[in-house]
Parts: structure tokens; C-alpha cells; sequence
């Protein structure tokens, strides 16, 4: 890694939890301030209180697949199939709404505590998922022998000032020098998720990630960046990229604008939103069509 603004990188240890750490600035930041720096205060003053579908399912998946042995304190598999059936057995033809059901589901709810509820059948689909991953060699390989949810803290210095990071790459295998990250897609052929990847920058995060091991560990041999990406739907189909150097670099140059773009924020407490990427003062941008927009218009007139 050579960086005519990056000078060096010192760890920091907190401990405080990762995720309340709102004075260091994350890949996921940087994703909202590429929208804008409005965009990112917005993000940072009224973060997504409610966990979606989604997000739910991605956290279980990656919990499962990377911290097996967490899976089971944080998570509860809510089955009700034995109690569905024995209702269905007296009679009832909506067994969830009966008496019996809602007391049965209340004494699972004490018996959950603090951890998360998953469906059995989202539940049984994480499992045929990693299934089909761990059927792969070099998925196994890759994630075997290293560290889950790795995080790293610490200032980076510029020769524009110290900047506050964080970072938690999903899978570190430090004997390779190999950083890996789940994506769950609804498309992981290599265009699919080649288009994933540019929608959601990706390629920053590769970047950051790999840089960031790079200055910790100071070994200068770099970090190989892979991607298993894995559909959520049948048959469960996965992709193994690795980051190439264009896919890295691409990434490196955004996340320097960023990282001066947020320390030229911060420094002056302004967080304006487009037109901070306005050449003109003004904020006025000239509209042009987009390429595919600009076509004929053919027509006939047949006499039908």
C-alpha cells in the first residue's frame, strides 16, 4: 500500500461496545457520506431503529456460519409445531388463536429472555445454506482456522490530521493474510453480484479493510480481499470472488476522498448535502439525458 495522505495507523483499544463507538467514522459511514455529508449526519443523529427483515435474517446467517457457539445464546428457534398439532388433534381450526396457544407462546417468551426469536423455516433455511457452502472445499478452507467479527479501532493519521476509524471484517485468517466477507444476494452469478458490489461500494470496504490490516499488522505483503456470496433462494447457488487490484484500487482512491471530505466537514461543523460535489458555488448542475435515454422515435402510418 503506498498513500501520499495516509501516514500511519495507530490501534486504539476501547471498551466501549463496537457499535456505540459514534466518534469513529466506519465503512458504513463513509457509504452515507459518499451520498452526501447531509446524508451522513442524518445517519449518524437517527440511525435505522428497526431491524428489517432482512437485516434480521443477514445477522442470524452470518452468526450462524462464522460464531456457531453464539448462535445458540443469542438466538432462540421458535418451533411450534408440536403445540400446533396437538390443538389440531382437539379440534380447533385456528390453533394460534386459541387460549391454549397464547399461553404456551407466553411461556416461551419467558423462557427466551433477551435473545432473538428465529422462525424455524428461516431457521432451516440457514442451515441448507451453510449445508452448501461447507460442501465446498475452499469455502471450508477460507473459513477455517481464522477469527470471526475481527474488530479493529484505532486513529489514522493523514497529512491532513487524525482521523478516528472503525472497522469489523467478518472472517480474518492472519496466517494467509486473507479478510473474508459474507454477502447474502439475490444474485450471485459474477455480473450479478459485480453490480451488487458497485450499488453498495463494496470495493470500498475491500479497500479499507485490507489497508487497514496492512498498517495493524505492518507487514507490507498486502491483504487478499474475498467475497463469498451466497442466494438466499433455492437451490442456494454461491460465488467465490477475490477483490482484484482494480477493484481494490478503485476503492482506495473513493475512501481517501471521503476520509478528506469528512475531516473538511468535521473541521468546520458543516455537513451541506449534493452540492458539496457542485463545481460552482451556485449549486447549479447542468441536466443531461443518460445515454441510453437519447434514441429515435420511429413510427408508420399503416392504414389498418
Amino acid at each position: 500500500m503506498e498513500s501520499e495522505y495516509i501516514k500511519g495507523f495507530t490501534p486504539v483499544k476501547v471498551d466501549r461496545d463496537y457499535y456505540s463507538l459514534e466518534e469513529f467514522i466506519s465503512y458504513s459511514g463513509l457509504k452515507n457520506l459518499k451520498k452526501s455529508p447531509a446524508h451522513y449526519r442524518q445517519y449518524k443523529d437517527e440511525p435505522l431503529e428497526v431491524e428489517t427483515d432482512a437485516m434480521a435474517f443477514g445477522s442470524a446467517y452470518h452468526t450462524f456460519i462464522l460464531e456457531p457457539e453464539k448462535f445458540e445464546q443469542n438466538y432462540y428457534v421458535f418451533d411450534d409445531d408440536a403445540i400446533y398439532q396437538v390443538l389440531i388433534g382437539e379440534g380447533f381450526k385456528s390453533p394460534r388463536s386459541t387460549k391454549q396457544y397464547k399461553e404456551w407462546a407466553e411461556s416461551e417468551m419467558r423462557l427466551i429472555g433477551d435473545r432473538k426469536t428465529i422462525e424455524k423455516s428461516d431457521f432451516q433455511k440457514i442451515k441448507d445454506m451453510k449445508d452448501k457452502l461447507m460442501s465446498h472445499y475452499y469455502c471450508r478452507a477460507l473459513l477455517s482456522g481464522g477469527e470471526a467479527e475481527y474488530s479493529i479501532t484505532g486513529t489514522l493519521q493523514t497529512s491532513e490530521g487524525d482521523i478516528n476509524l472503525k472497522a469489523r471484517p467478518d472472517y480474518v485468517k492472519a496466517n494467509k493474510h486473507f479478510i473474508i466477507d459474507l454477502k447474502t444476494t439475490f444474485d450471485a452469478s459474477a455480473d450479478g453480484f459485480a453490480r451488487a458490489a458497485a450499488d453498495n461500494d463494496y470495493h470500498i470496504q475491500a479497500a479499507l479493510y485490507s489497508d487497514l490490516m496492512e498498517m495493524l499488522t505492518g507487514d507490507s505483503r498486502g491483504w487478499s480481499f474475498f467475497f463469498i456470496a451466497q442466494e438466499k433462494r433455492k437451490p442456494y447457488a454461491f460465488n467465490i470472488f477475490e477483490a482484484s487490484p482494480q477493484f481494490i484500487g478503485q476503492g482506495r482512491y473513493e475512501y481517501e476522498q471521503l476520509l478528506k471530505l469528512y475531516k473538511m466537514c468535521i473541521d468546520n461543523n458543516k455537513w451541506p448535502g449534493y452540492h458539496v460535489f457542485c463545481e460552482w458555488k451556485s449549486g447549479n448542475i447542468e441536466l443531461n439525458l443518460p445515454k441510453w435515454a437519447v434514441k429515435e422515435i420511429v413510427f408508420y402510418n399503416h392504414k389498418i
